[in-house]
């Protein structure tokens, strides 16, 4: 072998050194990529999650999660709190008398907040859902709700005469905290066998600043129990609430599905139904149609309504929907 031929192969091998290194080192980068990237998207994945099953729990009270735009931009600074406030979707009832109509306006934007379970208030709030289950006179629960002192005599006509009972909390599904138009909420929601499968529980600040049980939502309270609405067939509106979807039933007086809509509504505990009605082409038929309009056969949602018997109404059980109160059972301060 010629010195010349050793040199060659030396060159040779070394920049085959060269090229296998620089492909390690290549080979070691991409892993390192692919797989920091992969971790990535899990993150992302389980962020969308988490965010999708927000947004279903919100959508079932009424409410729309805030774009995150909207969260970053800075009120004016003239603007004082009373005008912010009033660029909210506002509750049914801090709306003046002359705008209100026959269903609610827009959804209301909610801020999903931090849980920090282990702070003090966060803590007292859990303790006192606890002692709320635990108690059984309906008396002794007064001082856990929130607007005690308008309550009480709510209370008093579940308990007492309508005969109602609370509904019993499974296994804890979910707990987060939200801003709605300024009020904050404490969110809990349980397995459950009402209609939707899910008891939804939320807690507001009261007076001292503790958060007390919103007890109308978690009753789902009514002025009436539907049985005895279908009994007594009232022409004054009522207020229930209800699980509500469209339906198909036209009978008696709402026999024309061309002049009427329909929605089933079914009580808080799922053993009694009613239909109620009205006018296809008016502002509430087309407000209910467009709200109603993913519920499909078998979907429900929460309604606050008023609803009343026709004048010698042919049955018990179809009846005018005179007024959605809220297209959810929690209602703002």
């Amino acid at each position: 072998m010629t010195p010349g031929s050793i040199g060659s192969h030396r060159a040779f091998m070394g920049v085959s050194l060269v090229i296998c290194l620089c492909l390690c080192l290549t080979l070691l980068v991409g892993w390192q990529w692919y797989f920091e990237t992969v971790a990535g998207r899990k993150v992302l994945i389980e962020a969308a999650k988490k965010a999708e099953t927000r947004a279903r729990d919100l959508a079932k009270m009424g409410l729309s999660v805030v774009p995150p735009k909207m969260t970053q931009e800075a009120p004016s600074p003239t603007a004082s709190p009373r005008s912010i406030t009033a660029n909210l979707s506002a509750s049914p009832e801090v709306t003046p008398p002359a705008a209100r109509t026959q269903h609610p306006p827009p959804s209301s934007q909610v801020r999903s907040l931090p849980l920090q379970e282990s702070s003090a208030e966060v803590v007292d709030a859990i303790a006192l859902l606890d002692r709320y289950w635990k108690t059984t006179a309906w008396k002794d629960r007064i001082p856990l709700v929130r607007n005690p002192s308008r309550v009480a005599p709510l209370m008093e006509n579940f308990y007492e005469h309508q005969k109602g009972k609370d509904p019993v909390p499974g296994s804890l599904k979910a707990k987060a905290r939200y801003q709605i138009d300024g009020v904050e909420i404490l969110y809990f929601s349980y397995d459950s066998s009402r209609p939707l499968g899910l008891l939804e529980v939320a807690m507001m600040r009261g007076e001292d600043g503790r958060f007390l049980l919103d007890w109308e939502s978690l009753v789902g309270y009514g002025e009436k129990s539907f049985a005895a609405l279908r009994e007594e067939r009232p022409a004054k509106p009522v207020k229930l609430r209800a699980y509500v979807r469209q339906f198909d039933y036209y009978e008696y007086e709402f026999a024309d599905s061309q002049r009427y809509l329909c929605v089933k509504m079914i009580s808080e505990n799922g053993e009694n139904a009613i239909y109620a009605y009205c006018q296809r082409d008016s502002e509430l038929g087309r407000w209910l149609e467009s709200d109603l309009s993913t519920t499909g056969p078998s979907s429900l949602k929460g309604y606050t309504v008023q609803v009343s018997f026709p004048l010698d109404s042919g049955s018990n059980h179809c009846v005018n929907l005179d007024n959605v109160i809220a297209s959810r059972w929690i209602t703002l301060p």
